[in-house]
């Protein structure tokens, strides 16, 4: 019995001693394919753990909600300030908008999309634009037609600008509270980091 406890013992110590080498053994080589194939598994999981979290946001007042939340109850780091004090667009087909939607597991109708500006002062805004609400213009019709035609969207002599669309707006305060104006104005103006590209903002003027 002693002889048979002993060799137990030994072979669950050869194999921790097996075990512990293997995982040495790919955390050395973790620059390797091997490592970075373990790392991507791991974080991969993570995201479907918060997706799995999160009910699907799919409307447009649950998609303004669902990206209050990510930036005011920290479900997310990218809606946090830019450290160079910049304000910040995020819009629903772009790179980061596209990860934004999949940490918050967020669903955008076909046709429609949406824009979230972290601005400098704490104030965070979302405009919802619906292609239903704006004669059946798609968002990316709207992008490709601000493309082409940007004086089309600038603004006139009286300052207001010349061509305003339909949009769901959530304007959050930099505590968190929050007001929303379904149906509102808004318009289309040039992206706020310089690069040439549009962003839906609240307001005609």
């Amino acid at each position: 019995m002693r002889k048979e406890k002993g060799q137990d013992i030994i072979e669950y110590a050869l194999m921790l001693a097996m075990v512990v080498g293997i995982g040495f053994g790919i955390y050395s080589y973790g620059g390797s394919s091997i490592g970075n194939s373990i790392s991507n598994v791991f974080n991969n999981a993570d995201s479907l753990l918060n997706k799995a979290a999160l009910p699907m946001a799919s409307s447009a007042d649950d998609i303004i909600k669902r990206l209050g939340d990510g930036r005011y109850q920290n479900l997310v780091d990218m809606l946090h300030e830019d450290p160079t004090g910049s304000a910040r667009d995020f819009a629903s087909n772009s790179t980061e908008g596209q990860a934004l939607a999949q940490k918050l597991n967020i669903q955008t109708p076909e046709g429609d999309g949406w824009y979230a500006r972290v601005n400098t002062n704490g104030y965070f805004v979302v405009s919802y634009y619906s292609a239903a609400a704006n004669k059946g213009v798609t968002f990316s019709q709207r992008q490709s037609d601000y493309a082409s035609n940007p004086d089309k969207y600038s603004k006139d002599s009286t300052g207001r600008y010349k061509t305003t669309i339909k949009i769901n707006e959530g304007y959050y305060y930099p505590d968190g509270t929050s007001k929303f104006y379904p149906g509102t104005t808004g318009h289309i103006e040039p992206s706020p980091d310089g690069s040439g590209g549009m962003s839906i903002y609240p307001g005609a003027k």
